[in-house]
Parts: structure tokens; sequence; C-alpha cells
């Protein structure tokens, strides 16, 4: 009603309840018929009962019921899911960081599914209700965590204060596609609520809609379907990443590509449905029995050799007299240090990471990280650092081949360093496989010196810095956004 008020049309609020608000006792996909959040709301439209209509645009089918039309879209409130665990059920460093045999709420398909990628061990349990209602139930102890949309409970402005809050990158668990935007609808005939509507629409975002609208049309528009996509500007037009399944208790595909439109987008998607994964993949690091990229070779087929080509050794340190926070930007950095100085920070140092995996590695160690730098753009992530850490000291446990990307956007009187590990390359001959994973330079170069060679294979980088190793061998690689293994995967998928 505020982006009514704003180009001076005033209204009346009318809340129509749905089917999809009645039927509390069966999840999404077990109730018959489209359209069950949007339907009586249609109908009303359609019986000059209302003149426009405002839907979570992730809940209409992709064709609109004759008569009527979606007119515009909002902006974008954060399309990101929400994981609201209860304290006591929080573990830091496992994946989603809800504790292992967790009960977690949820009735979508689409969320199901990839919380089942990712977790296999929790017990999955439908949630219906609407926003409060689930958080009650959570806070009932009915749950251990529930996952929501973000954008709800931001646009309710909820207190969850009581409970720990996970944003869960939309890169890593896809959202379904037009989430967290909403939809105008009017009757088709009616120019007038047309003009009015696109007087408050949002015209980019509508055309990055109709991208991730243009997959859920692939498996017949409906929103209780196992189907994540998610758009967003990227050089060459859009990067699009999809999840999607028949069943959310199948293994989920994941796909990434970059299309200008909605076409475009269609056209590649459906080539990279009838493309065959990789028989064979490598990856310069090894991985743990709960790791996802492990798992999902598995259950695909594909043959994985995980093996680092470098060696950690241990160096000796000795401690500043004061710092007021400490960066990791690593595992090994993170291992390494508490390894050989294991001793209890004081309260007033704050804790500091780069990436999930190493934020995962320093919660076996410390309670609460103040900072973690997400993404792979070390300069984005040196910048948003900078900011955090205002006119404070920080103190950095580096390697000896360490780049100090961090630090050199600091100003050198805030900065201590302390050398606690080095890298040697081990040379090992590596037999061809169909696609190579990079995850640091230092791989990359004893990869090279130990005399193998890529051929034709597709390459990954972890980031951009194993990118850029690469580059200099004359090797093009697909760089990951996020130095995360669903991330990996997807590359490796698409």
């Amino acid at each position: 009603m505020g982006e009514l008020d704003a180009i001076g049309v005033s209204s009346e609020l009318i809340i129509i309840t749905t089917k999809g608000d009645k039927i509390q006792n069966l999840s999404f996909d077990k109730i018959e018929g489209k359209g069950f959040f949007t339907k009586e709301i249609e109908d009303h439209l359609l019986d000059d009962k209302i003149d426009i209509a405002i839907h979570s645009h992730k809940d209409l089918e992709t064709e609109s019921p004759p008569g009527l039309s979606i007119s515009g879209v909002s902006y974008r409130e954060d399309p990101a899911e929400l994981l609201l665990i209860r304290k006591e059920s929080v573990d830091r460093t496992l994946d989603l960081e809800f504790k292992k045999g967790a009960v977690v709420g949820t009735s979508s398909a689409r969320r199901k599914a990839q919380i089942n990628s990712l977790r296999p061990d929790i017990t999955l349990k439908d949630i219906r209700g609407n926003v409060p209602t689930r958080i009650k139930k959570l806070r009932d102890g009915q749950f251990d965590a529930i996952m929501l949309a973000k954008a709800g409970v931001n646009r309710l402005n909820l207190d969850v204060s009581d409970l720990y809050a996970v944003r869960v990158d939309e890169r890593k668990f896809i959202p379904a596609p037009a989430q967290g935007v909403l939809a105008y609808q009017c009757r088709e005939d009616d120019s007038e609520m047309h003009s009015i509507i696109t007087q408050m629409a949002d015209e980019g975002m509508a055309h990055l809609v109709k991208i991730e609208r243009a997959i859920l049309n692939k498996f017949g528009g409906g929103c209780h379907k196992p189907i994540g996509a998610y758009a967003h500007p990227a050089e060459g037009g859009y990067k699009v990443r999809v999840t999607y399944a028949q069943d959310w208790e199948d293994t989920p595909r994941r796909v990434s590509f970059v299309a200008k439109d909605s076409e475009e987008a269609r056209i590649k998607f459906e080539a990279l449905q009838n493309k065959s994964l990789p028989t064979s993949v490598f990856i310069s690091r090894d991985l743990s029995d709960e790791s996802f990229l492990k798992r999902q070779c598995q259950l695909t087929g594909v043959r994985l050799e995980d093996q680092p080509l470098i060696k950690v050794k241990s160096l000796e340190f000795e401690l500043p007299e004061s710092f007021d926070c400490v960066f990791f930007s690593s595992r090994n950095s993170v291992r390494e240090f508490f390894r050989q100085s294991p001793i209890s920070v004081s309260s007033g140092v704050t804790m500091a990471a780069f990436g999930e995996s190493t934020a995962k590695e320093l919660s076996h160690f410390v309670n609460e990280i103040a900072f973690i730098g997400s993404g792979s753009d070390s300069a984005l992530v040196a910048q948003n650092f900078k900011e955090f850490l205002g006119n404070r000291s920080v103190l950095f446990p580096i390697s000896e081949q360490s780049l100090r990307t961090i630090q050199s956007s600091l100003d050198l009187a805030q900065v201590k360093e302390v050398i606690c590990y080095s890298t040697t390359a081990e040379l090992s001959k590596i037999e061809p496989v169909d696609c190579y994973v990079f995850t640091s330079p230092s791989n990359v170069e004893s990869f090279f010196t130990a005399g193998n060679s890529i051929g034709k294979s597709k390459v990954i980088a972890i980031g951009p810095s194993t990118e850029k190793a690469l580059k200099k061998h004359n090797i093009d690689s697909l760089s990951a956004n996020i130095p995360d293994e669903t991330e990996l995967w997807t590359l490796i998928a698409s």
C-alpha cells in the first residue's frame, strides 16, 4: 500500500485466505491442484471483487489464468534462505550449522532436496503455517531448526534474536525462482490498473525474474516441485544457477551458465540437461567422509581422486604482546596456529575468517566468529574486513608463501603477523581425468612441476588467485564464485 500511496493512489487492503493457508496437515507436494496459494485471490480478481492482487511471485504458476496478467514486479528483497536454529542445536563445525541428527522443518520439496543432499544425517519434518506460526513451533521444541525465505522474515520485521540465525548464501542453496519478489496482477482488460502498476514496477527485476521462471516453465510451472533457479548480473549477461530433481528424495542435479535473456537461458539449460557428467575428477585436496563433493561423486558414479599436491610444515612462532583481532585466511592457518599455540585468547579479541570452510575449521577452537568474508573475491573481502576492523590491530597467522592480499588493504601500523607454516611441493604423477579441480596456486605449481599436463580436460579453479596461477601455464579455467564444494560440483556438472 505504501507503493500506491507514493504515487498518489488511495487503496484498501483485503486479506484473502487460500487453500494453501487452510490445509495445514499436508506437505505442499501432497496438495492436489495448482495455484494453491493463489487461486482464491485470482478468483476475486476475475469476479471484480479486487483490482490488484499482490502475490509472492514464487507461489505463482508460470502461466496466468485466462483474463489475468502480471503487469509488473517489485524490487527483490533478500533472496536467500534463512535457517533458524535453537541455540542448543547449533554446531558451527557442520554444514548448515545444526547438530548431527537434527530435526529440520520445511514443507518445500526444493528445500528438502537440497538439505538432504548437504546433510543426509538429519530428519526432515513437514511444517505448515504462516511465518510467525512456524517460528513458534520451533521455539516450542517441535524442531531443532526450520528453513524460511529470509525475505518473509525481513518484510515482517520479526525479532528472532533468541534463535541462532544463518543466512545461507543463495549461490550455495538455490532459492525458488523469483524468491523475494512480489508480483502485481490485474485483469488483462483493465488499462487503468496496468498504468498504475507500471508506475511502481521494477523493469530490471522483471527481466531477471523472467529468466528464472523460464527454467521453472520447463518442469510444468508449479511451485511445489524440487526446482531452484537463481540469476544475477554477471559479465556477458546473467549468471544462472539451477538445481532440479524429479522428487525431493532424489539426488538433485546442479548446473550453472551465463545467459543474456530467458530464451538463451532455456536453450542453455536444455543443453546441460542432456549433457553427461565427467567420468573422472581430480581435486588437489583431501576430502573428508562428510564431504558434499565426495558424496555427489559416489552417488553419480563419478570416479574421484582427492590428493593434495603440497605438504604443510609447521613453523615455530611467538605471539606478539597484544592484538585486537585474529584473521584466518585458510584452514591450514587455523590448524597450525592452534596446534602450536593452544592459548585461550582473551575475551576482548575477536575472530575473523575468509570463507565458510575456514570459519568451520575455526569453530572447532572458538565459540564465536565476528567476521566471515564470503565469496572468492579477496579484494571485496579485504574492503569489508577493513570496514569491520576500524582502527583496531589484527594478527594474521600465515604461511611463508602468503600473498598478503587482506593485509595490503590495511594501514601497516594495524597489521601483525606470525608465520606458522610453510608449504612444499609433493611431486606426484596424476592419472589423466576428465576434470581437474585446483584448490590453491601452490597446488597448481606442484602439479606442473611434477610434469603433469591437462590436455583437453575441463579445469576448475577455486578462486581468482588459483585461476591466475593456471593462466601462467596457459590454462583457461572456470573459477568458482564462492569457495564451496557445492559451487565446485556445480561447475563440474555444467
